[in-house]
């Protein structure tokens, strides 16, 4: 049986463990708060360095935290040398903010214009330095139950910023999760990955999509003003990327469940209608 430790349980944390589960992986969860814990998981508080260590050490393994305040990584501080003596795969979950404009591939030079891209670049570096066999994922939008734009549409607020030319990059939270598992199965050893839908399509197209669909009302087009929104969202807005992988498409030959964004967003859509 194939062991899987995962650092973090957050949102893609909780959907990676629940698919090991369902592949026969033996999961353990890396956390500072072991709150609802799932059955047949085994959880590790982070400060149980004993525990921890054996485990960054001897299994493969897979962070999905990101840095903190201060801007470097809180698992690397406590845990690099346990993580520079791992012979198994480790993964360590970034962003695609690390690239400039323009298309991008695995083959791509990072470029960072914000801060947040920057620090990203910086813990990559620093997971590499580690240990040189962590595999780079760098990740786009994620989106899924829970966590996706038509929850405050629904809740009154239908305003969608739009910028010309301006396309979003997006993975759905169980193709991460299943991208991941393959990756493992594989044993594959790239150094970069990144994980996008490799569809463009804007946020406003796609919520327009699904209010045609189901007879919502219709989205109120609000035009890009950088004056007006958070230092986060001009961090989105003002890189426009469109986010390839080389990797996904011809050596891990992932078939996306979740290909379609459109099409996407109106199931979640559709599911949340329904739970009221």
């Amino acid at each position: 049986m194939m062991k899987l430790t995962i650092i973090g349980n957050g949102y893609t944390a909780k959907y990676l463990a629940k698919d090991a589960l369902k592949n026969n992986y033996e999961v353990s969860i890396i956390t500072r708060n072991i709150s609802s814990p799932e059955k047949n998981i085994h959880y590790l508080n982070f400060f149980d360095s004993n525990n921890v260590e054996k485990k960054l050490t001897n299994e493969n393994v897979v962070s999905t935290v990101p840095f903190n305040e201060e801007g470097w990584d809180p698992v690397l501080k406590k845990y690099r040398k346990s993580i520079s003596l791992n012979k198994n795969i480790i993964i360590y979950y970034s962003a695609t903010s690390v690239y400039g404009s323009g298309i991008v591939d695995e083959g791509s030079e990072p470029s960072p214009i914000h801060q947040r891209g920057l620090t990203r670049l910086k813990c990559e570096n620093e997971w590499v330095k580690t240990n040189s066999q962590t595999s780079i994922f760098r990740i786009s939008g994620i989106y899924g139950p829970n966590r996706h734009p038509m929850i405050k549409y629904l809740n009154g607020d239908n305003e969608i910023i739009v910028k010309k030319d301006y396309i979003s990059n997006r993975i759905h939270v169980e193709d991460l999760s299943l991208i991941t598992l393959q990756y493992l199965n594989k044993n594959c050893k790239e150094k970069i990955l990144n994980i996008s839908d490799q569809k463009k399509v804007s946020s406003y197209d796609a919520i327009k999509f699904v209010t045609n669909k189901l007879n919502l009302v219709k989205p109120k087009l609000i035009k890009y003003d950088p004056t007006k929104v958070s230092e986060m969202l001009k961090s989105f807005y003002e890189v426009n990327r469109t986010v390839k992988s080389n990797i996904i498409n011809k050596k891990i030959s992932y078939n996306f469940k979740y290909p379609n964004y459109k099409l996407a967003l109106l199931g979640l859509t559709k599911s949340l209608l329904d739970s009221v």
